[in-house]
């Protein structure tokens, strides 16, 4: 009965674990005291895959922050950095391709193969400046849509065309694309903000 009871105590231990490693989460690490910031499980549940898979980009927005402590008062910001990614599905190919900020293009056979990708650490230099205690703060949105295109479709709407859908472009595209994230308000569809802080580090003065 007690190797019983401790079987069934082993296997709840190991789902426990199993669900805990498939929770998506967002990690900031110190190397001397430049920071790696380092996503985990985005993708792990399906909901973002299937949402691409349906013609919806994701847009992954980080903005890292670097604060100085002060005992007895509100910590102070010194500064900050932003960065992007956007993945999508080629359907025509049947593949992802994934954006990120300055350009670079690659794309992946599969869904574990980008979340792979979006796994991988950025390494981001933010100068220190100054003595004291000093902690990092990042924060990450993963969104269906970006303010831009539904600010473009409400302008389109209210008859202010906006460069989106005058010259070249393809009105009927526009109007799809916004109707869709739209729909990805109204519905409710997923969105994922995770926060994650550094150890706090000191530099002492004279540096």
């Amino acid at each position: 009965m007690r190797a019983g009871l401790a079987f069934l105590a082993l296997l709840g231990a190991a789902a426990a674990s199993n669900a805990a490693a498939q929770t998506p989460a967002l990690t900031v690490t110190l190397q001397n005291v430049t920071p790696r910031v380092q996503a985990a499980a985005l993708l792990a549940d399906g909901k973002f895959v299937g949402l691409m898979r349906s013609g919806f980009p994701l847009r992954l927005h980080y903005r890292l922050e670097l604060w100085r402590g002060r005992s007895g008062w509100f910590d102070q910001h010194m500064s900050d950095a932003s960065w992007d990614a956007v993945a999508r599905h080629d359907p025509l190919a049947d593949d992802f391709v994934l954006i990120r900020t300055g350009g670079s293009v690659a794309r992946y056979g599969s869904a574990d193969d980008l979340e792979r990708a979006l796994e991988i650490p950025y390494r981001v230099n933010l100068k220190v400046r100054g003595s004291g205690n000093f902690y990092f703060l990042c924060r990450l949105e993963v969104t269906t849509l970006n303010d831009t295109d539904l600010e473009e479709l409400t302008r389109w709407l209210k008859g202010d065309v906006s460069p989106a859908v005058s010259g070249g472009g393809d009105v009927g595209g526009a109007l799809a694309r916004g109707a869709q994230r739209l729909l990805v308000r109204i519905a409710g569809l997923p969105r994922l903000a995770l926060e994650a802080r550094s150890e706090t580090f000191s530099v002492p003065s004279g540096n």
